[in-house]
């Protein structure tokens, strides 16, 4: 198994009641089609996508490893602002052994921006 889906699940509903949001709410938040699609997420009846946990992690300010019922360490490291995100794209951060140059830093930026555009 990938991730503990009851867990999953329960910490799911908990944060969304704890928030005061609706699964419909929710599904428009990270911009799924009906609150359905949500409800089966929130019930375990569908595997969550890596995409749709970022975008819940982000939206409660959670770690990752929380949604997934992998900690118990609600700590969000890994968010940032974005002066953050200048900060260390701008200190020689590369990939693949090449560094980025500003046009990738640009692209990079803008793919961010649009994952994180719904909220």
């Amino acid at each position: 198994m990938l991730y503990n889906i009851s867990l999953s699940s329960e910490r799911l509903k908990e944060l969304r009641l704890k928030h005061g949001y609706t699964m419909q709410d929710i599904a428009k938040k990270i911009d799924l089609k009906s609150h359905g699609t949500y409800s089966d997420i929130e019930h375990g009846k569908n595997i969550l996508t890596s995409i749709n946990a970022l975008k819940l992690a982000n939206l409660y300010n959670v770690s990752l490893d929380y949604i997934y019922g992998l900690s118990n360490n609600k700590n969000n490291k890994n968010l940032m602002n974005d002066k953050e995100l200048d900060t260390i794209l701008k200190t020689g951060i590369s990939y693949n052994g090449k560094t980025l140059t500003s046009t990738d830093i640009i692209a990079l930026k803008a793919f961010l921006q649009g994952l994180t555009s719904s909220k």
